[in-house]
């Protein structure tokens, strides 16, 4: 994906609002999100005939990204719905300055995604919301998605845009 943006970003469905949010992102990015994400969302339908169950209680995957220009980003992406009930992810990202920072970036989008669903945040008050860097039991040196458990990364992805990443939340839920 071309055109990943330098500072705080969000895409997807927030179960506060009625259809897709997306902030800090361009037209172009946003429409590489959705596409991708739309087909995550299609292989694990096709993959799972309990995906309404799997879905609501998959595990939040955590990612460190790094463009091809070197900038560092972490992030989360959690399975979500919007208010009247249409499944499609959240991600949350922000920008850091190499990848330990990044892994610290990602648990702090984590733990706000988690704040926003617990407390109804709107999109707004999601990408606006600070960020407090937390320790993973993880520690990538290179773009990667992981499914943590306590004692570390259940399953690692190394690859900026993972094929497959739903279907293995939705894996890990069953």
């Amino acid at each position: 994906m071309s055109g990943r943006p330098v500072s705080r970003w969000l895409f997807g469905k927030l179960p506060s609002q009625g259809d897709f949010v997306s902030r800090g992102i361009d037209h172009a990015f946003r429409d590489q999100l959705d596409a991708w994400l739309s087909v995550q969302m299609e292989t694990a339908q096709s993959a799972f005939d309990d995906f309404n169950d799997r879905y609501m209680a998959a595990p939040a995957c955590n990612f460190v990204d790094r463009d091809p220009e070197g900038l560092w980003s972490g992030g989360a992406l959690c399975a979500s719905v919007d208010r009247v009930g249409r499944q499609f992810p959240i991600i949350l990202a922000a920008p850091a300055r190499d990848a330990e920072e990044a892994t610290a970036v990602s648990g702090a989008c984590l733990a706000a995604l988690h704040e926003a669903f617990e407390h109804g945040w709107e999109a707004s008050d999601l990408h606006e919301a600070e960020l407090v860097p937390a320790e993973l039991p993880w520690a990538p040196d290179s773009p990667a998605w992981a499914l943590l458990g306590e004692e570390g990364p259940a399953h690692v992805e190394a690859d900026r845009y993972p094929t497959g990443i739903v279907a293995a939340m939705l894996e890990m839920a069953g």
